[in-house]
């Protein structure tokens, strides 16, 4: 601070006394840099007939044999008179330059802030600027993105995407001038130098840790990704032969086309648990306690919360290889009837007559039964039958020509094999007939039923033949037949019964006899 304590005037070692009066006012301007200056702990120690000048474990400077030439002093008062000079000057400069430095520092402060201020003012005033020309030119500039037919983003989300990026990008800016500016705000002052080592600590340590990881783990992730590659194109070497399966491109003896996909499914699944095995050793952190604890944790969830889930997928596996039907088989599941327009592994979707969706879970389905009505339909055809009931004054061989004409009529029925009839019962009042025909499109019956039904009450009222259903018990006093009036026919005779007269009962004695 522009006095001279002493002079250095002979050289020691290697260094010149130029080098050894640098060294030393560079450690004593460290010294007086300090917040507090401790007259204590400046001493002096011998060694090896040298006196070293130490303050708090540090050595500023060293008295040799050679220092005392020309002062008239020894080598111990020469260093108790060095000792003197250094602890009337350092205590007095030390308090002077902290209290200039104090001052020079705060200004040093309001100006590294006055600048942080007007660099985070000149960022917003340039986001201003740039949200504004984004608002203005947003058709321009914003167009819609789209995936073939699919509209990722259109023009209006893709502008707010961006501006909410921009903001982010903003704060983010911002925090990294703060973070920039602190460290340089503590360093001015030396108490607080150790804040600013501290903070940058806090930034550098777990940002070079994690350096350090990517940098250690590089040759598990070398192993990751061959895995990866060896599973996925092994995968797609699957998918290949099982679209070459489903194609009947290839043919392998006992295996039906239609398990080539979710045979592929299943094996494609297995494939990818097997790599994830395989993969698992080399994920970061796969040996720790914590990782396994929650793998183990997440395996008892999965496996208190699925167990439904997994009969549902064993159940869907059963169905498909047994071949039970196929999406556009009309079937019944119990009392639903419909088409099936969906078999997964856990259920099967049914549209039903009435053009309801109804989802069935496969557990259900292989507990119990389902009718298909389209299988049949590709080799003689699905039967249908309907019953009629007949009296016995009608000749049996007449009702199985009518059925089985009615039966012909029918639109959609099939001429070969021909409808046939079965008497089913001999009943009290009645004979049960049930005629058969062969349909091929199981997707109709209904309406050839409902066609057949229509075709047999022409028939019989045609040729005048009653149809029992339900049956009548009265006896024929009159009453007209059941067949309409529009079917002209010649009626059966009426019997004429006479109506005998009631006999009043004794308590109605006094009242008028009833007419005969």
């Amino acid at each position: 601070m522009g006095d001279t304590l002493f002079l250095v005037h002979t050289s020691f070692g290697a260094f010149t006394p130029e080098e050894r009066a640098k060294s030393a006012m560079a450690r004593l301007q460290e010294v007086i840099r300090e917040e507090y200056f401790y007259p204590d702990s400046l001493v002096s120690v011998e060694v090896d007939n040298d006196y070293f000048v130490i303050y708090r474990n540090r050595t500023l400077l060293v008295i040799h044999s050679k220092d005392t030439i020309g002062t008239g002093k020894s080598l111990e008062e020469l260093s108790d008179k060095v000792i003197s000079i250094l602890n009337e000057n350092l205590a007095t400069k030390s308090l002077k330059f902290n209290f200039m430095a104090t001052i020079r520092n705060i200004g040093y402060t309001l100006l590294v802030v006055f600048f942080l201020g007007l660099i985070i003012w000149l960022l917003n005033w340039v986001f201003r600027k740039i949200f504004r020309y984004a608002g203005v030119n947003k058709a321009r500039l914003f167009k819609s993105i789209k995936i073939n037919n699919y509209e990722f983003l259109t023009a209006e989300r893709e502008y707010e995407v961006a501006v909410n990026l921009l903001k982010v990008f903003k704060i983010a800016l911002i925090i990294v001038l703060f973070l920039v500016a602190l460290p340089v705000i503590f360093s001015i002052f030396p108490s607080t130098e150790g804040v600013t080592r501290k903070i940058l600590g806090m930034i550098w340590s777990p940002v070079s840790n994690i350096l350090m990881a990517v940098v250690n783990y590089l040759p598990k992730l070398i192993t990751i990704i061959i895995i990866y590659l060896i599973f996925k194109y092994l995968i797609r070497f699957i998918r290949f032969l099982s679209r070459e399966v489903e194609n009947k491109a290839l043919v392998l003896p006992g295996f039906y086309p239609e398990w080539a996909k979710p045979t592929y499914n299943i094996v494609r699944l297995l494939l990818y648990a097997f790599m994830f095995v395989v993969i698992f050793p080399y994920l970061p952190g796969s040996e720790s306690p914590v990782f396994r604890g929650v793998s183990v944790f997440l395996g008892v969830l999965f496996s208190l919360g699925s167990s439904s889930v997994i009969s549902n997928i064993m159940a869907g596996l059963v169905i498909t290889y047994m071949r039970p039907y196929k999406v556009g088989d009309r079937i019944r599941i119990d009392d639903v009837i419909g088409d099936v327009v969906e078999k997964s592994l856990m259920i099967t979707r049914i549209n039903t007559i009435k053009n309801e969706d109804v989802t069935i879970p496969n557990a259900k389905v292989l507990t119990g039964y389902s009718v298909n009505y389209s299988s049949p339909t590709d080799k003689e055809g699905l039967i249908i039958h309907t019953t009629v009931t007949i009296g016995y004054d009608a000749p049996w061989r007449t009702v199985h020509e009518l059925l089985i004409r009615a039966a012909n009529l029918t639109e959609g029925v099939s001429a070969t094999p021909g409808p046939f009839v079965l008497q089913t019962s001999l009943d009290d009042f009645y004979i049960s007939y049930q005629v058969n025909a062969y349909v091929k499109d199981s997707h109709k019956i209904l309406r050839i039923k409902s066609d057949l039904h229509q075709n047999i009450q022409d028939e019989f009222n045609r040729s005048g033949v009653e149809i029992m259903s339900p049956h009548y018990r009265s006896e024929r006093d009159g009453n007209p037949v059941t067949i309409p009036d529009e079917w002209e026919i010649e009626l059966p005779p009426v019997r004429e019964k006479p109506v005998k007269a009631s006999k009043p009962s004794s308590k109605n004695k006094n009242k008028t006899k009833p007419t005969e």
